[in-house]
């Protein structure tokens, strides 16, 4: 017996959402309890009924969802915290938020009600006054799964703490290149001891932490079709990134 079209399409991999006539819930995939298969012998006489509010004639729409983790989202930061003065342009990036993401909602004061809605992961944002509460951020997939994020934001002319001093003496070395991607070494000095880890950054965007105790660590895969901005920051124990320090790595010949 031949396999059914919809039985192929799910060994593939995916699944299908009829986008009519078809119930959803939050991080479920829900459908008809029963659908209707045309005999084999095509002797059926009588066509089916087309959906409630769909005409006979047109196609059918579908949405298309990966099956796996991604069914699922989940809001990221970078740093668990923001701090600016009034009247500075903060940005807000949550590229590293996971998820067939398609709605990014923003809610700048923490009131429960969302400022601004975007499809793209990062936002500016000016705060015009002092400010001490929470940003909060939804994001959404097509299906309706969602998950909230909310973020400490201090705004304010005093420091919320005494910020870490930068690091020393901040080095970057090609160790290798291929088509001008290249695996790089980082190394700096520092004698902070409220400096609990250190973070790297590329290009103005963190990528990665590592423990206290460091003092240099390799990258890979670094683009250098342009010079890249390489640096380094020290952060506290309760994530609260200090000032940066930074190198320039040439661009590849």
């Amino acid at each position: 017996m031949k396999r059914s079209r919809a039985a192929g399409l799910a060994t593939a991999g995916l699944a299908l959402v009829l986008t009519t006539g078809c119930a959803q819930e939050s991080g479920i995939l829900s459908g008809p309890t029963a659908t209707e298969v045309p005999s084999p012998s095509g002797t059926s006489s009588q066509p089916n009924p087309a959906p409630s509010g769909q005409a006979s004639d047109s196609p059918l729409k579908v949405t298309t969802i990966p099956l796996g983790k991604n069914n699922g989202v989940e809001a990221r930061f970078p740093i668990n915290g923001f701090f600016a003065a009034p009247g500075m342009e903060m940005t807000f990036d949550a590229s590293e938020s996971v998820g067939a993401i398609s709605k990014y909602e923003w809610d700048f004061d923490g009131d429960g009600t969302y400022d601004a809605t975007t499809a793209e992961p990062v936002l500016k944002h000016t705060y015009a006054n002092e400010f001490e509460g929470e940003m909060i951020l939804r994001v959404s997939n097509p299906i309706g799964s969602t998950h909230v994020l909310r973020t400490p934001v201090h705004i304010s002319t005093t420091p919320a703490h005494q910020q870490l001093a930068p690091p020393k003496n901040v080095q970057a070395e090609a160790l290798s290149t291929v088509n001008g991607v290249s695996q790089s070494k980082v190394t700096w000095e520092s004698d902070d001891p409220a400096a609990d880890s250190w973070a790297i950054a590329i290009n103005g965007y963190p990528i990665g932490r590592i423990e206290k105790a460091a003092r240099s660590i390799t990258v890979t895969d670094i683009e250098r079709k342009e010079d890249v901005l390489v640096e380094v920051f020290g952060m506290t124990a309760d994530l609260a990134v200090g000032l940066r320090a930074g190198t320039t790595l040439p661009a590849a010949k």
